[in-house]
């Protein structure tokens, strides 16, 4: 089979909200946990309080993600977890990536 002189690829199909460095790592951590914590996440990611913060409320803004509070002895727990809006999204964004880096062979 020949190979193209060039892929066409249409970068506007990147979602934008998932093409963040941390909002990846966070929805992959969630992802992969299914519900995480707010402590765990932060350390998971390496993420200072005010900035998984502002993150966690993009993603939630965009619903891709839901958040509930529990109360864990004294204190309490914010939970996150992945709505069915961003599970798609994360399996979109991981599509048009994968296409996009399918001729990376010739570099």
């Amino acid at each position: 089979m020949r190979r193209p002189k060039y892929i066409i690829f249409d970068y506007s199909k990147i979602d934008s909200i998932i093409h963040n460095r941390l909002r990846l790592s966070m929805l992959s951590s969630i992802a992969y946990s299914e519900e995480i914590d707010f402590s765990t996440l932060k350390n998971t990611v390496k993420a200072t309080d005010g900035n998984l913060g502002r993150q966690i409320q993009i993603l939630e803004d965009s619903g891709y993600i839901v958040s509930r509070t529990i109360v864990s002895g004294k204190r309490p727990q914010k939970m996150l977890a992945l709505t069915n809006k961003g599970r798609n999204a994360l399996v979109r964004y991981k599509k048009h990536v994968m296409t996009l880096l399918q001729f990376q062979d010739s570099i």
